[in-house]
């Protein structure tokens, strides 16, 4: 059962989740008062509690996510001073681009009603894509190469999957409609790939037996478990092929 932290809630807060959980005369009860019959419901819905995780207690059992809202619940907190709802979109039409690792990226983005109204009166049909593109590491205004992934108009981030390592990459949003015609709505600032050190000197590597065993120790966890590392199995292939040449 997860229950909230009643002493660090406000008054206003305390008198919420009372009125939430049954609790008579919620609305005149003091500060003092709420925290005790709120702990006392606690304990008696704690001891309730059967050994396979079910509740037999007359109290209804919620489980609040910031100490305030039941998961289940439609309630909204507009009343509770502070506290504001976030919306479900906003007026710019925008793309994020954030570098998760040497590998991956995580774009967002969202798409004002207005843009929407235009593609629906000038399409009956229209599907939005990302263009991922790849710019040189000295020219970032220049596209070297691209390619384009496709997304629901209800999705509004992706993972992707950066080819490259050592390289800029920026990517944009852009619609298709029915008939073929394409056009761009919005494109995120650049990021760049660290590149490894060690597969620009692998030969150095192999000769290096401290360095080898230093780099290389990060791939076995306390427990001793092998840890998944891409750029590290990229140095290890590079190094054996040239060890094997």
């Amino acid at each position: 059962m997860i229950t909230p932290n009643i002493d660090a809630l406000s008054l206003v807060e305390l008198r919420y989740i009372a009125r939430k959980q049954g609790i008579d005369d919620a609305e005149v009860l003091d500060r003092e008062d709420l925290l005790e019959a709120l702990q006392e419901m606690y304990e008696e819905m704690e001891s309730n509690i059967s050994g396979d995780g079910s509740v037999s207690s007359p109290f209804t059992q919620q489980r609040f996510m910031n100490t305030l809202v039941a998961h289940d619940s439609n309630d909204t907190m507009g009343t509770l001073p502070g506290v504001q709802c976030l919306p479900e979109g906003y007026s710019e039409t925008r793309i994020h681009l954030l570098l998760k690792n040497p590998y991956w990226a995580h774009a967002f983005w969202s798409v004002c009603s207005t843009d929407i109204m235009k593609l629906e009166q000038s399409s009956a049909s229209f599907s939005f894509f990302l263009r991922v593109s790849i710019h040189g590491a000295s020219e970032r205004n220049l596209e070297a190469d691209s390619f384009d992934v496709d997304v629901s108009r209800t999705d509004t981030s992706w993972n992707i999957n950066l080819p490259e390592r050592g390289r800029v990459y920026s990517v944009s949003l852009h619609y298709k409609d029915t008939e073929g015609n394409t056009g761009r709505l919005c494109v995120s600032d650049t990021v760049e790939t660290p590149k490894s050190y060690w597969l620009d000197h692998v030969d150095a590597l192999g000769k290096d037996e401290r360095q080898f065993s230093l780099l290389f120790s990060s791939l076995v966890s306390k427990g001793g478990n092998m840890v998944e590392n891409p750029l590290l199995r990229e140095v290890v292939e590079l190094l054996d092929e040239r060890l094997g040449g």
